[in-house]
């Protein structure tokens, strides 16, 4: 009875710790929003104007890293709001990804930079629909910070060098925002750069593609 007990208490205290990243996610994304449009108007007045436009998806092959608080809160968005038939599409994206990237990926790596496998070979993101993310609200802080002032054409992989002009002030902007997931992950008791993975990756895991889709795969060299 002890044990049963035990562990009732350990899932309800789990779901509640994952209830709380999600709302500290949601509320993150808004405050992140919130900055970013005030920091483009600052630079709109400087001359500084970001080129990214809805329709424009050439990042949209990247790497993005993603906290476990950051797949919770889309997983369970898309849950919510995609109809069954369209999570299985997701989900049959997922497998193609991982498949990709267990393989031709693993080839070119091997003769060029991981960047550049991405850019210029990577698959689009699971989520990109008729070039849109199709969960835009709870997209990732990764692509909720990325704005680049130089042509599209930059960051075109068929012709740009994929070296555009990037907008890091807003990274640091919003920054006081990001910090409050890993504050909140550790204050729990959690690892939080060990709950950091690719975002098909969570989202294969949570979406149940698979149990542990990173495990074996190259390490995610994070910035942190």
């Amino acid at each position: 009875m002890g044990k049963a007990e035990d562990k009732r208490k350990d899932k309800e205290r789990a779901l509640l710790h994952r209830d709380e990243r999600r709302r500290v996610v949601l509320r993150v994304f808004q405050g992140c929003d919130e900055t970013t449009a005030q920091k483009l108007t600052a630079l709109a007045e400087k001359g500084v104007v970001t080129t990214c436009r809805a329709g424009c998806s050439h990042c949209c092959s990247s790497e993005v890293p993603v906290t476990r608080a950051e797949g919770e809160t889309l997983a369970a968005w898309l849950v919510e709001h995609r109809s069954p038939e369209e999570l299985e599409a997701i989900r049959a994206r997922l497998r193609a990804w991982l498949a990709w990237y267990r393989g031709a990926y693993l080839e070119r790596v091997a003769t060029m930079p991981r960047v550049e496998v991405f850019f210029r070979h990577g698959p689009p993101c699971v989520l990109l629909e008729d070039d849109r993310c199709s969960a835009y609200p709870v997209r990732p802080v990764a692509c909720r910070n990325l704005y680049v002032s130089s042509p599209p054409s930059v960051c075109d992989p068929a012709v740009g060098s994929g070296n555009p002009d990037s907008i890091d002030s807003i990274a640091r902007a919003t920054y006081d925002h990001v910090v409050e997931i890993r504050r909140t992950v550790e204050r729990q008791g959690g690892n939080f750069l060990a709950s950091v993975h690719r975002l098909p990756e969570w989202l294969a895991h949570l979406l149940e593609v698979e149990s542990e889709p990173w495990r074996g795969a190259p390490r995610l060299e994070l910035g942190v």
